[in-house]
């Protein structure tokens, strides 16, 4: 599904994993980057003759820690009054969260 809110020239594929739209760009380079820390690390384990185990953990939680840091999340929040609560809206906050499409979850 195609982000709507875009401009025509940034527009960016989502697709649904664990029931929430994530972008197409961001998971591939987010796998990319987890995949080449965690294969270091694991090098460095083998030089090293240490445990691998303990080694590639911790380079999946670095490339971990380095995608939360490159990629923002892809929300829109609308702050509505609450008297012009809708379906989807919280009645006491009057807040509604809505996917990049523009949809309310």
């Amino acid at each position: 599904m195609p982000n709507t809110d875009a401009d025509p020239g940034e527009r960016d594929d989502y697709i649904e994993v664990w029931n929430d739209l994530v972008s197409t760009r961001d998971l591939t380079w987010s796998l990319v980057i987890c995949g080449v820390t965690t294969a270091l690390a694991l090098l460095v384990a083998t030089l090293l003759s240490s445990s691998e185990f303990f080694w590639g953990l911790g380079g999946a939680v670095v490339g971990f820690a380095i995608c939360v840091a490159l990629f923002t999340p892809k929300r829109a929040v609308r702050i509505t009054d609450a008297t012009d609560a809708t379906d989807g809206a919280d009645a006491e906050t009057g807040a509604t969260a809505t996917t990049p499409a523009g949809d309310p979850t």
